[in-house]
């Protein structure tokens, strides 16, 4: 692996996956970074050892962990060292067999959170944290032979549910104890607390690692002049933050689309409905020329624009004033061109006020 990444201890052969530390984007335990690395593993080992010790943490991070865990080809087994709390037990339960140490523990709660914002967004992650509790009852039920319903009367209640490794044999989650090398964590009925920082003590990265991946990162140019791990974590923060941006733009622009929409609708409507009452057009065409407008808005305009205004207009006398050839409505036509057309009786019958004006014009009053 030549140093690259953060979490493996390689040995005589064998490979260990570290998740050790706080589950989330930007923590020890990154989801992104521990799917490439399982990657990496299951490409070149046949077998894999993942050894958690873990408060838990962020749950999609740790989803996106579990199902890298779970559809791994390559023959894994899961060891929880010392803690596997909240996202980290679920992930601990993955479905590879899995074994606890005498002195560890497993907890497993509802989902938590935080939110912000008016009444409906509070609903929404409500909505939200219940329908990732709907997921974790059907992966934990999947360990344990239970009903996802069963789960969560028995565990997602509202409490903590610890347990001991023995607790979580009995219970159908783990499938042996193994003793912890190193001595006994410190007293006789150690803390979790105790127990989490004891394993972390056991197993810690080594430094000229966690230097190999610093040097590394330091070949690109973004991460050039990073000197230390601190600053690598907070420029990652900072892209991070820049990326997270990107949904809320595209939402952003996705609501000034509509908004613009709306308002030019409104805008088309409001032109037609003055219209309307200018007597331009009726109120049963006003739906057929609002398609038009979507296809060619400028001609519509200017066509309407162009109708006169009567008390009692309909589009049919608009239409049935223009000539049949020139498209010249009749009030711009002599009498003669009429004639021509043989559009007097239509004239004098449609138009009796056009016809006398157009019989005076040629024959005098």
């Amino acid at each position: 692996m030549k140093g690259i990444f953060w979490n493996i201890v390689e040995r005589d052969g064998a490979v260990s996956l570290l998740l050790y530390g706080d589950v989330g984007s930007g923590c020890r335990v990154d989801g992104g970074c521990v799917v490439a690395e399982l990657a990496e593993l299951s490409a070149r080992y046949g077998r894999i050892e993942v050894h958690i010790n873990s408060r838990g943490g962020e749950v999609f991070e740790g989803m996106a962990i579990y199902n890298a865990l779970r559809t791994s080809p390559a023959d894994i087994t899961v060891y929880v060292d010392g803690l596997a709390a909240s996202i980290a037990g679920v992930i601990a339960l993955c479905g590879k067999p899995l074994y606890m140490s005498r002195y560890a523990r497993l907890m497993i709660h509802r989902v938590s959170g935080w939110a912000s914002g008016n009444a409906d967004e509070m609903r929404r992650a409500a909505d939200l944290a219940e329908s990732l509790e709907n997921d974790l009852s059907a992966m934990i039920a999947d360990r344990c032979g239970m009903e996802p319903d069963e789960v969560k009367a028995a565990y997602f209640d509202g409490g903590e549910y610890w347990f001991t490794a023995q607790q979580a044999v009995d219970a159908g989650m783990a499938n042996g104890i193994v003793d912890t090398e190193g001595g006994m964590p410190p007293g006789d009925r150690p803390t979790d607390e105790e127990i989490y920082n004891f394993t972390n003590r056991l197993m810690e990265p080594i430094n000229d690692r966690d230097m190999a991946l610093l040097e590394e990162l330091k070949k690109r140019p973004s991460f050039a002049d990073m000197a230390t791990e601190e600053q690598v974590l907070q420029h990652i923060g900072s892209l991070e933050n820049q990326a997270a941006k990107v949904p809320d733009l595209e939402n952003r622009v996705r609501e000034l689309n509509e908004r613009v929409n709306e308002n030019e609708r409104k805008s088309r409507e409001a032109f037609l409905s003055q219209a309307v009452s200018e007597g331009r057009i009726t109120q049963d065409v006003v739906p057929y020329f609002m398609s038009l407008m979507e296809a060619d808005e400028k001609s519509v305009r200017e066509a309407v624009g162009a109708m006169p205004k009567r008390g009692t207009a309909r589009v049919e006398d608009y239409l049935n004033t223009a000539g049949p050839a020139s498209g010249t409505p009749l009030a711009e036509m002599s009498w003669d061109e009429i004639d021509r057309a043989e559009r007097l009786a239509e004239l004098k019958n449609s138009h009796p006020d056009l016809y006398r004006k157009k019989f005076n014009e040629k024959f005098g009053k």
